[in-house]
């Protein structure tokens, strides 16, 4: 890793494996992986997604990658970014960049879990087996007085 530069700015740190792929089209580089997290829930599945990106050789895959976005001299000239991953340091030029994270574990942790009762699961599961059977359908029909 390189020493901290002041005219540069962490984008995302990778945790773990990340997969680097080159697409055709708008965006032509993609990174996937686990966000590092300081503290609070493990995201899930984050993106990084580069347009117009310079033809860089990337390995197929990386493990605990930075990608790091450099300062530039003016802001007509494409963005300049850095990916670091122990035992690999590429610097590429992009038009644009857009991070992509997984809302899911931070949605389903605000909202609580439905409790339903054990005795009505229970029954649930008796009738929809109970209807399997030919006739019982009609025999239920009967009994709740619908036709």
């Amino acid at each position: 890793m390189s020493p901290p530069d002041s005219s540069a700015r962490e984008v995302v740190a990778f945790d773990g494996p990340v997969q680097c792929e080159a697409a055709h089209g708008a965006v032509n580089l993609v990174l996937c992986g686990a966000a590092r997290v300081t503290q609070g829930p493990r995201t899930g599945l984050t993106q990084v997604l580069f347009s117009g990106a310079s033809a860089v050789a990337l390995p197929a895959g990386l493990h605990d990658a930075t990608v790091i976005e450099i300062a530039g001299e003016s802001p007509d000239t494409p963005r300049q970014f850095r990916i670091e991953s122990p035992g690999l340091q590429q610097q590429l030029q992009a038009r644009q960049v857009q991070l992509h994270r997984d809302a899911a574990a931070v949605f389903y942790g605000a909202v609580p879990p439905l409790r339903v009762p054990l005795r009505l699961r229970l029954g649930w599961a008796l009738l929809l087996t109970a209807l399997r059977v030919p006739g019982v359908a009609a025999l239920v029909r009967k009994v709740r007085g619908s036709t």
